[in-house]
């Protein structure tokens, strides 16, 4: 027998042993021994050559060892990939598991058993786990929902029969595993309430308004807005709308502002007082009148977007387009924005710090609004704003208000705006450079860098949510604010992969910037709709705002299309019934949502077997919680031109919007009917 011969220690080339099979065939990437560590600490990767790789070349490394999947056996391989990606502390607990069990299937399964135990919802996908270990911001570890006490949840029941049902307060036992709500109902008008700004105890509405009102409700109102809305949509700087509003000052108030705020104010408010849906129309008929006699300023600016989030949730949407490309062009006159051509002013250098901040909110605020019903409403004949503000984001280098004593004791509300405000201008910074997506123009980048853009654009999606201020990360206790952040980040990621997700399998792009091996915009769409679950059942759980802001129901909007898009889960329908009975419980201060639901529920009669008459149920239980006093002319007056099928809306805009989705209803509860009957009968 011909002795054996070692290699030499390195560096030195190591000598060939004569019995080593030179190649074996490979199936995937090398797993390489640890004779071969150097390679690894130059952090330089086998290429795959055989039978040596170009870095083993360089070295004067003689032979690779080559490992074989197929042979090794798939839960190994899914092994190194979870250790890849996987946290410190979960990582060592699946090498425990390892150690104790000796076989790779077994690890796996006593390691997701643990992680259910600690209350951790698996992930669905490599991709997954890899965004839950270095994106947290954007994918924290999700706990998991029992899909039997979402059924039995009073989420998936109307909020009036749940009042019925359970008093005014509609409280469950504290649990933070809990599909049921856990919030009061908003305060009625006659409980004691605490002001956005104590000052407002003192206001005097005679001045700004001739409509029969108290100043209380005036005060009311406004602090709802203030306090849920406003720090997401900016617009004006409150310390500053405040002071004018309580000293009858037009500096930073207007009366065309105060009537635009408060018909927004009026439909929010009318969850729990009804008399306040008819004083929203006495606001929006004075606000409209006032907005021909408007001349150029930032608080018409701020007026103008106020009307167009105002008048889509209120039904009337044949303005809402005008009113809010009308602030756009406002702000281009105003120098706020970058225009082809010259002739136009800017904005005073001058100018004190509070027309400085004024400035600021309307321009950034105008811009989101237009970026947001450009790509999250498809609104027809919308379009991405041509550039972003040409001034500062406020809060980033917007001067404090001097000179004011009381100052200090108001700056909880001021300071929250000042620290949310900032981020969401720069999402919408990050979604305007997306804009191509849906609203091509002629020098829209060509079809075959999609792929390659919109890994780019998910890029900066998840780095900008890992560096969001305390205040809005996701917790158990989240805000308003933060389930806004987060539900229209992942609307934003569903939104910049639905072009492109859904094709088979072996034609699947990778996303190039990700190590998990099943990294696609398939995986990453899976993981941002497993997010959306959560969101929207910790959201309508937890927070009363759940019954009385729109801006959160993007996601439920998101969430129902990608349950009908994916009726193989088998908690399909769960989370649909979900999404329609949050718009159940915005349909008192809000009419379009019962349109939004009509329409959600033809496409559902269109794509499963749900019968005609269990879908009109749904809409007769909503139809039961309108305000009396604006049943008799709803059918007569509502629009929705905007997109309730997201998917059909890329081929065909004019079948996909809210309005022509919601006239099918009858027809396809007829015809679908009709067909349970022939089959039973058959």
């Amino acid at each position: 027998m011909q002795p054996r011969r070692y290699p030499p220690i390195l560096p030195a080339g190591p000598v060939e042993p004569e019995n080593i099979v030179k190649s074996r065939q490979v199936k995937d990437r090398r797993v390489l021994p640890p004779t071969l560590q150097v390679i690894n600490k130059s952090s330089l990767q086998c290429d795959g050559l055989q039978p040596r790789c170009s870095n083993c070349i360089k070295r004067n490394v003689t032979f690779c060892f080559y490992v074989d999947k197929a042979k090794v056996g798939p839960e190994a391989m899914e092994m190194v990939e979870l250790l890849k990606v996987l946290s410190r502390d979960h990582a060592a607990i699946l090498l425990d598991a390892l150690r104790s069990s000796g076989d790779p299937a077994k690890a796996l399964s006593m390691f997701k058993e643990r992680a259910e135990a600690d209350g951790i919802t698996p992930a669905q996908s490599r991709l997954e786990l890899e965004l839950m270990a270095h994106n947290p911001g954007a994918y924290p570890p999700l706990r998991p929902i029992n899909a039997v006490d979402l059924a039995n949840s009073n989420l998936l029941r109307p909020i009036q029969r749940s009042i019925e049902e359970g008093g005014q307060h509609l409280q469950s036992p504290v649990d933070t595993m809990s599909a049921d709500r856990q919030f009061h109902l908003p305060i009625h008008q006659t409980q004691e309430v605490r002001y956005f700004d104590e000052r407002l105890k003192n206001l005097q509405v005679d001045y700004w308004t001739d409509i029969a009102i108290t100043g209380d409700f005036v005060a009311r109102v406004i602090s709802l807005y203030l306090s849920t809305d406003h720090p997401v949509l900016g617009l004006f700087a409150p310390e500053l709308l405040v002071t004018d509003l309580v000293n009858g000052q037009n500096r930073f108030c207007s009366r065309f502002l105060f009537h635009a705020l408060m018909y927004l104010g009026c439909q929010m408010y009318s969850a729990f007082d009804s008399d306040a849906i008819n004083h929203a129309a006495a606001f929006h008929n004075e606000a409209e009148k006032m907005w021909k006699e408007e001349q150029d300023s930032y608080l018409a600016m701020a007026g103008a977007v106020l009307l167009s989030l105002s008048l889509i949730g209120n039904g009337r949407d044949h303005a809402v387009l005008s009113y809010a490309t009308q602030a756009i062009k406002m702000g281009e006159r105003l120098g706020l924005f970058e225009l082809d051509g010259e002739g136009y002013s800017r904005p005073n250098e001058n100018d004190s710090d509070e027309d400085a901040m004024a400035c600021r909110y309307a321009a950034w605020g105008t811009f989101g609004w237009n970026v947001l019903i450009s790509f999250f409403y498809r609104q027809p004949g919308s379009e991405n704003p041509r550039s972003a503000p040409t001034v500062p984001i406020p809060g980033e280098t917007t001067p404090m208000v001097h000179g004011d004593s009381m100052a200090e004791e108001r700056s909880t509300g001021e300071g929250k705006i000042q620290e949310i405000f900032p981020v969401v201008c720069r999402f919408w910074q990050i979604i305007h450079g997306a804009g191509w997506i849906y609203n091509l123009v002629p020098d829209s980048p060509p079809a075959r860098y999609a792929i390659a853009l919109a890994e780019h654009t998910f890029r900066e999606l998840i780095a900008w949510a890992e560096t969001l201020p305390s205040s809005v990360l996701r917790t158990q206790r989240e805000s308003h604010h933060a389930t806004v952040l987060h539900i229209w980040l992942h609307a934003a990621i569903l939104d910049i992969f639905r072009p492109i997700v859904g094709r088979d399998v072996s034609q699947r792009p990778r996303l190039k910037t990700f190590t998990a091996s099943d990294s696609s915009p398939d995986a990453a769409y899976a993981a941002s709709v497993s997010q959306l679950k959560h969101l929207v059942v910790e959201y309508r759980s937890k927070s009363a705002a759940s019954t009385y802001s729109i801006l959160c129901h993007t996601g439920l909007l998101y969430l129902a299309n990608a349950m009908l898009k994916d009726t193989g889960d088998p908690e399909w329908r769960l989370y649909l019934l979900l999404c329609i009975y949050g718009y159940e419980s915005l349909s008192r201060p809000y009419r379009i949502s019962e349109v939004i639901v009509q329409g959600l529920l033809s496409m559902t009669m269109r794509e499963t077997n749900m019968s005609g008459t269990e879908a009109q149920k749904i809409i007769n239980e909503i139809k039961e919680g309108r305000l009396s006093n604006v049943t008799d002319d709803f059918e007569d007056k509502i629009r929705a031109t905007f997109m309730v099928d997201m998917d059909l809306s890329l081929q065909n805009p004019e079948e996909a919007r809210a309005e022509n989705l919601a006239e099918k209803f009858d027809s396809l509860a007829l015809f679908q009917d009709f067909l349970n009957q022939d089959e039973m009968e058959a």
